[in-house]
């Protein structure tokens, strides 16, 4: 029996300058014995320069006996370590992934930053090298080749969430937003930072705020980029996701050689979802790495999903026209590829991911809410996995204090794409109803996470410098970043769009 539940989770869930720098802050800190702990030369894969890592053990929970988990962390050195005792702390997404294997993620959206400050990842507890909570995945033959509309979905899904839950071997409910947030603290103390400036992406926005409320002290300034309000469950994604499909599809129309190679998009999306719907469709394609033929099982789940992935990127987004219109026309090769790539497997902890929706997000789930959710597939989806999962992991529901938005009074600066299929700038609208000193920056045509897309490194390191948003001139951030339509398999074509066509 194939697993349900290892899949459906996957699919219901991101050099300049290369340097060695020999007097950063931290080797600093660690020259003098200011340091508690040994920090050693380490590198990240994608980036070239030299970084600092290191870890310190944390306990588990508030009781002794269930011992400690080592917290691991990397220091990207300043350029310049003009800011001695500042950092940049980087908080990243999931929940689930490791902020440490995106060190080349961070150093790029905040390279304007790292000129004068240190950058601090710290894997999240249950993440990446900190004791990452990982369940078993099938191979990708086998996820293509698997049926997730059969029958007994929801008894396979309950034997996998039992498999998992076995082999982690751990209460779940000591990894959640509230614990982590204490990690982070430990970190800061250890390394002797005076503050740190904060960064979050997606959920790495949630812990962001969470360790202002538990640390205020500690925080200089905080960014927000994809910002999930406190008050908001996941579930919410649905309308999210709908919303940059219908922005997707208004755009192809809007282009005259989009319109013209994929007419009727939409019509034909919606028709070939009915089709799977009604009748998942037996294939056969090349896998994406081995070029085997292989078994392709397509399903009104698996196509869905690998749309709304796709939604995420510009690069992605741009080949979604000719996916849809081949997939609908039988040719699932386009479809095949896109998922290989969307592949979570490897990167997102599907266990700590579990750990925090189970916490926070699946208790809140009021009957009101339940049926507003299930408006849309993917909401009522993600409901539908929860109720499966949750009970059987038993991790304790977060106090209902978490919910409250953040009161906060530390510059805050929000950012937000208009196209995004998570976080739309109404949840960062939603979020700082009670800051007093927050700016909202919405780019019009970024998706999901604008500081890799748009000019906002640059403003980000400007508010960090002078610890306010006044005087910082942000039109860049409404600057059209557009990427031209893959008009076949091969490549885009010149494109001659009416004026309309980039208000996607």
């Amino acid at each position: 029996m194939k697993s349900t539940f290892k899949y459906r989770n996957r699919l219901i869930k991101l050099a300049i300058l290369p340097f060695l720098i020999a007097n950063s802050a931290m080797i600093q800190g660690q020259e003098n014995n200011n340091n508690p702990v040994k920090l050693t030369p380490c590198y990240m894969e994608g980036l070239s320069d030299r970084l600092m890592c290191g870890s310190i053990a944390q306990p588990l929970s508030d009781n002794p006996a269930d011992g400690e988990i080592d917290i691991h962390f990397a220091v990207i050195p300043a350029i310049k370590p003009s800011n001695p005792d500042e950092a940049v702390l980087g908080f990243a997404g999931g929940p689930g992934q490791g902020a440490v294997d995106l060190a080349r993620i961070f150093n790029r959206n905040l390279r304007f930053a790292r000129e004068t400050r240190d950058i601090v990842l710290v894997d999240q507890r249950g993440t990446g090298y900190s004791n990452q909570l990982q369940c078993d995945s099938d191979d990708l033959k086998t996820q293509f080749a698997f049926n997730d509309a059969i029958t007994d979905l929801q008894t396979m899904s309950k034997q996998d969430t039992e498999q998992c839950k076995a082999k982690l071997n751990v209460d779940l409910s000591h990894f959640t937003t509230s614990a982590a947030a204490k990690d982070f603290e430990a970190v800061r103390v250890a390394l002797g930072y005076e503050g740190f400036h904060l960064y979050g992406v997606s959920y790495g926005t949630r812990i962001a705020q969470e360790y202002t409320r538990q640390f205020p002290a500690s925080v200089i300034t905080s960014t927000l980029d994809g910002v999930v309000p406190m008050q908001q469950s996941f579930a919410a994604i649905g309308e999210a996701i709908d919303d940059s499909l219908l922005a997707l599809f208004e755009r192809c129309k809007n282009d005259v050689a989009c319109n013209e190679q994929f007419p009727s998009l939409e019509t034909r999306f919606n028709e070939f979802l009915a089709k799977l719907e009604q009748q998942p469709i037996e294939a056969q394609v090349r896998h994406p790495r081995t070029y085997e033929l292989i078994p392709f099982t397509v399903t009104k789940m698996k196509f869905y999903s690998a749309i709304r992935l796709a939604l995420y990127s510009h690069t992605t987004r741009s080949i979604l026209p000719l996916v849809i219109t081949k997939a609908a026309q039988g040719d699932f090769s386009p479809l095949a590829g896109l998922m290989a790539n969307a592949d979570l497997t490897q990167s997102l902890a599907m266990g700590m991911h579990n750990a925090i929706v189970c916490s926070e997000d699946w208790p809140q789930l009021t009957p009101q809410l339940r049926s507003k959710y299930s408006n849309t597939y993917m909401g009522k989806t993600m409901i539908e996995g929860l109720d499966i999962v949750c009970p059987i992991l038993e991790v304790k529901p977060t106090d209902k204090t978490f919910y409250k938005p953040l009161q906060s009074d530390k510059p805050t600066l929000l950012l937000s794409g208009a196209r995004d299929p998570a976080t739309p700038p109404s949840w960062a609208e939603l979020a700082m109803v009670n800051m007093t000193d927050a700016t909202h920056l919405v780019a019009p045509t970024a998706t999901h996470g604008i500081g890799s897309q748009t000019c906002a490194p640059k403003i980000i390191a400007q508010f960090i410098d002078q610890k306010a948003m006044q005087d910082i001139n942000t039109d860049c951030i409404s600057e059209e970043n557009d990427k031209q339509f893959f008009m076949n398999i091969n490549g885009v074509a010149n494109t001659y769009s009416t004026p309309t066509a980039n208000k996607e």
